[in-house]
């Protein structure tokens, strides 16, 4: 999905005329484009860090009980598994530019990343999340630099409750009502 396609549903919510085509821009037209996208990045590593996460599996060379994470091809936010060659599982603790594990060799790390930043005219390729979710994502962080806090926050309500319905697949989570016993 193409980064401008974001933009345009962000400026018809904001009630702004679409003005991403034209040659030539005022100044504060390119000035609220480059806080749209700021806002978008900032708003979208927030997304897939707290809500959805991007994971990836990657082969690491494990020396003296250590991974290197500047070795690692994607930024790491945090590991979630490390398993050597068998596919058994060991124990890890991340420092802040390695991670200690408790086995010397090959192994498989399964890591949560950060996206690399989006340009304007740029293509997102994650495909979980509409235009309109990330829309709602980036006017929230749009609105919270500008220190309106009611629409930053009626924003981020909207997106916290679309993207739990994507990750629950449209169902409402109800807990059924129980007895307590003495």
């Amino acid at each position: 999905m193409k980064l401008e396609k974001i933009l345009k549903v962000c400026l018809a919510k904001m009630g702004e005329k679409d003005f991403l085509q034209n040659e030539s821009l005022t100044d504060s037209e390119k000035d609220t484009i480059d806080r749209l996208v700021d806002s978008f990045n900032i708003g979208y590593t927030d997304a897939v860090s707290d809500f959805m996460p991007l994971v990836v599996e990657e082969n690491v060379a494990i020396i003296d009980k250590q991974v290197d994470c500047s070795t690692l091809e994607k930024q790491l936010i945090y590991a979630t598994k490390l398993t050597d060659r068998n596919g058994v599982k060991h124990r890890f603790r991340l420092m802040p530019a390695t991670i200690v594990t408790d086995f010397s060799g090959e192994g498989v790390l399964e890591y949560c990343y950060a996206p690399n930043r989006v340009e304007f005219g740029g293509e997102l390729l994650d495909t979980r999340f509409t235009a309109e979710i990330l829309a709602d994502c980036t006017l929230a962080t749009y609105y919270f630099s500008l220190r309106s806090f009611d629409l930053a926050s009626a924003y981020y309500d909207k997106f916290v409750l679309a993207v739990s319905k994507l990750k629950n697949k449209g169902r409402e989570i109800k807990i059924k009502e129980r007895r307590w016993g003495a």
